[in-house]
């Protein structure tokens, strides 16, 4: 795709969503029911952009919203909001804003995008990326900036895209013939490690030669059509959400990972799995256009879920939080959470626990109740118990 006045507004791997330009790419839902790109246009309808950035762009009152989101599950996001809840309402109330609600989809949606932001990769180095260029004997089939091998083919042609996903989807299709060159050759088989596809792009883009110097925009990494390419292509033959396939659990591997390094951990496996697809007789998948980016973003919304909390860890933790004197039993001075329908869904819990945090503040500084605090990995626990009374009250499965 060009890079023409209207792409420049509309797509991009990542100015589009640091600076809020209006995506052409349809909003698509994830796995909890979550658009990133009406996520995207919420942190600015809800004013969240006046007090926090995303990527240094925006406020500068609170945290920057890109690093505080790292490596959280949805749950843990929605215990962080609720850790920093107090400051931002006293925030917010000295300086007249009334405090925004969000319904179960809007939640979805902004929690959604928070999230989809670490997908991206900050700029690589490219001197980072000589070097393993030049570790990894990339010259010795691939030419680039007119020197180096010509039996590969030239590089150049992917020094017009910011990101590596689609020097990586050219890697995957050429895979299996890569393979039988280097097992011909005895050469090394190279892997990749942390940042070295986006320090390897950066040198890429410094280097290479071509006539049109205008950056080619992806469209915006789609999770939802990666979740559909993920069964098309037949990945879940090994690697299924639920632990039983012959593969790894791919959400695991992909927690914390950029596009880049998600990438490279897709290459540092292919040779093993075109093995073992061939043993199978599954079709070795091949990626065209912008798939294999919509591919990553699935694999990394996959952690997005979390684990399964632990409802012994939950029981204790609404004990050990206070949330039992308020919130259960006839006595309660606030919701009976025992069979309440906020409790049997993350979305429901996180938009209810966010839009009457205003309420159990005052009433917790009435009763001189300290704000209980959630570290990582509680909230899921308290939630998988909530999931679990909420399930005992109503008599049955929701």
């Amino acid at each position: 795709m060009k890079a023409g006045n209207r792409t420049a507004r509309g797509v991009g791997v990542l100015l589009g969503l640091v600076i809020g330009a209006a995506s052409t790419v349809a909003a698509q839902e994830t796995l909890l029911g979550g658009s990133p790109f009406r996520g995207r246009d919420l942190l600015s309808e809800k004013l969240c952009t006046q007090c926090h950035s995303v990527w240094g762009h925006g406020g500068q009152l609170a945290p920057d919203m890109s690093n505080a989101v790292a490596e959280k599950s949805w749950l843990d996001l929605v215990g962080d909001f609720w850790n920093h809840t107090p400051r931002m309402i006293d925030a917010m109330e000295q300086r007249g804003h009334s405090w925004p609600t969000l319904d179960q989809s809007e939640m979805a949606d902004l929690l959604s995008y928070l999230y989809y932001l670490r997908l991206f990769d900050r700029p690589g180095d490219a001197a980072r990326g000589a070097i393993a260029y030049s570790q990894h004997k990339c010259s010795n089939c691939h030419s680039l900036g007119g020197k180096g091998g010509g039996h590969g083919g030239p590089l150049d042609r992917f020094s017009a895209y910011p990101s590596s996903v689609m020097l990586a989807q050219a890697m995957w299709n050429a895979g299996p013939q890569m393979q039988r060159d280097q097992l011909g050759r005895g050469a090394a088989i190279p892997t990749f490690l942390s940042t070295e596809m986006a320090d390897l792009q950066a040198f890429i883009r410094a280097t290479g030669l071509r006539r049109d110097l205008r950056v080619e925009l992806l469209p915006l990494p789609d999770p939802a059509h990666g979740a559909r390419l993920f069964h098309a292509k037949h990945c879940d033959a090994c690697h299924r959400t639920d632990g039983t396939g012959p593969g790894p659990r791919l959400g695991s591997a992909a927690r914390g990972r950029t596009v880049s390094e998600i990438a490279g951990i897709l290459w540092n496996h292919s040779y093993a799995m075109y093995d073992q697809m061939n043993a199978a007789g599954i079709p070795l998948p091949r990626f065209q256009r912008s798939e294999l980016a919509d591919l990553i973003s699935h694999l990394y919304s996959l952690s997005f879920v979390g684990r399964r909390g632990d409802v012994d860890r939950g029981a204790a933790l609404f004990a050990e939080k206070g949330c039992a004197g308020c919130h259960r039993g006839p006595s309660a001075v606030a919701a009976d959470l025992a069979g309440s329908s906020v409790t049997a869904d993350a979305t429901a819990l996180s938009a209810a626990m966010w839009n009457h945090a205003p309420e159990m503040h005052s009433l917790m500084a009435e009763r001189a109740v300290a704000w209980p605090q959630f570290e990582a990995g509680e909230m899921e626990d308290l939630a998988a118990y909530l999931r679990r009374i909420a399930k005992h009250k109503g008599g049955g499965d929701r």
